[in-house]
């Protein structure tokens, strides 16, 4: 069986198990906030608190400019929320085998589900969010449109851009926790690299070309002309194959990669 049929079958499988998945996402989420006071408020809380600094200091501070006619504060929420979304599910994803090492240890348990664990549990806040910019639109006169729906596919892009990611640096991390410390570089230089607080059509064109090497381009512009504009994914038709073929071939080497270390993970672990 070829490796990416593999996957197919393995993503039909977990599909079957869905129910059992959810259960452990939702408890895993909730696992976070035990010892709090306020609980899974604050899963919710700290968003909404950034969200509003940030509406304070461009709106009311710095008096930011629209961006292709829409208030800056609206241009920006859609790809920081997409931001939110990856950064978190990539960060906990990649700790994955140590949350779980209880888990691992099980040989009857299926390790390789584990990121999908992290990632329906970051899940649970990015949802909410992307129901809240509604909202925000709403605020600002502006109604909801057809192509918002899109949302829902660039969310299926988050998830199977962070899956690869996650089979491949939760594996390796158990054998280097600097592989830890090397994902946090990587969300914080990835922060300022994506077009999230500028413009990408400000820049000179061949600097917007390897910008658009970042697939995280492809999702949070998406994000973001699902909200602001009328434009769909299948308008950017070769950004569109880039990407995909780019997750396709990251699914691949990370689900070799985590099968290949799993029989050594409960040894290190």
């Amino acid at each position: 069986m070829s490796a990416l049929k593999r996957i197919v079958y393995f993503l039909a499988s977990i599909f079957k198990e869905r129910k059992i998945l959810f259960e452990l996402a939702k408890n895993d989420f909730k696992s976070r906030f035990t010892n709090s006071l306020l609980g899974i408020a604050w899963a919710f809380l700290l968003p909404v608190v950034i969200i509003l600094v940030l509406w304070f200091v461009f709106e009311v501070g710095f008096r930011s400019t629209p961006v292709e006619n829409v208030p800056f504060i609206l241009w920006y929420i859609p790809a920081f929320l997409a931001w939110n979304f990856f950064s978190e599910a990539f960060s906990s994803g990649a700790n994955c085998l140590f949350d779980y090492y209880y888990l691992v240890k099980n040989m009857k348990f299926r390790v390789s589900i584990l990121p999908f664990i992290k990632i329906i549990s970051a899940s649970f806040i990015h949802l909410f969010f992307v129901g809240f910019i509604f909202v925000m639109y709403l605020l600002y006169g502006r109604m909801p449109r057809i192509n918002n729906i899109q949302v829902l596919y660039y969310y299926i892009c988050v998830f199977f851009y962070v899956l690869g990611l996650i089979w491949l640096t939760s594996a390796l991390s158990v054998f280097s926790r600097d592989v830890l410390n090397i994902i946090t570089l990587i969300i914080q230089v990835g922060f300022w690299a994506t077009p999230l607080i500028w413009d990408p059509s400000t820049m000179p064109q061949n600097v917007q070309l390897i910008v658009k090497l970042n697939p995280m381009y492809y999702i949070c512009c998406g994000y973001r002309e699902a909200f602001c504009t009328d434009i769909w994914f299948w308008q950017h038709p070769y950004q569109t194959l880039y990407f995909w073929a780019i997750v396709l071939v990251q699914l691949i080497i990370g689900a070799y990669t985590f099968k290949k270390l799993r029989p050594q993970f409960a040894d290190m672990l």
